[in-house]
């Protein structure tokens, strides 16, 4: 039987390994806060373009991408920064509406993030992977499915996930409100 020392014991102890636990980001809680960015570089030269409708974005993914990483960052852009982020596109999907609905395919976008510092040195690598669309539950939801999402709906979703994921990664986690107010300030 639990008592109210037992619930103490049990939520100090979780509390205790919290504090124990490593953070996992390779760059260090200082280097994350002082960082400011000269650059960001986007590739997607020998990125895997899975589907048709994902071949009809290669000219248009890099500088998509590049523009909402770009916006993402935007507060640790410029400003006398010497970093660099290096951005390689590995793979696109785009699923149809239809077939996403049905649960036969889902989009999807994989890519690397590489912070190199003033000296040229690679400090930190993040694999990144982002997924849109889900299969529909029902078949009234599978028709609205069909109709209402498209392949180009799925590209921006999955641009905006990838810029959102690769801030989460890099910087750590935004507190409440905090990455609204900095697309309000910029």
């Amino acid at each position: 039987m639990f008592n109210r020392r037992h619930l103490i014991a049990f939520g100090l102890a979780g509390l205790l390994a919290a504090c124990g636990t490593p953070d996992p980001n390779p760059l260090s809680r200082a280097a994350r806060g002082e960082m400011q960015l000269a650059d960001i570089v986007v590739t997607a030269e020998g990125a895997g373009f899975e589907s048709g409708a994902a071949r009809d974005y290669t000219s248009r993914i890099a500088p998509d991408l590049d523009a909402a990483l770009s916006r993402e960052f935007a507060d640790r852009l410029g400003r006398g920064g010497k970093w660099k982020m290096m951005v390689e596109v590995s793979r696109l999907n785009l699923a149809g509406g239809t077939s996403t609905a049905l649960g036969r395919d889902q989009s999807r976008l994989s890519g690397a993030v590489r912070v190199v510092d003033p000296a040229g040195t690679l400090r930190a690598s993040y694999t990144i992977q982002v997924l849109a669309g889900e299969a529909a539950e029902s078949r009234t939801g599978t028709l609205v499915g069909a109709v209402a999402n498209s392949a180009g709906g799925y590209y921006r979703e999955l641009i905006a996930g990838f810029a959102r994921d690769a801030r989460v990664q890099v910087l750590g986690a935004d507190l409440p409100g905090q990455r609204l107010a900095r697309r309000i300030s910029n």
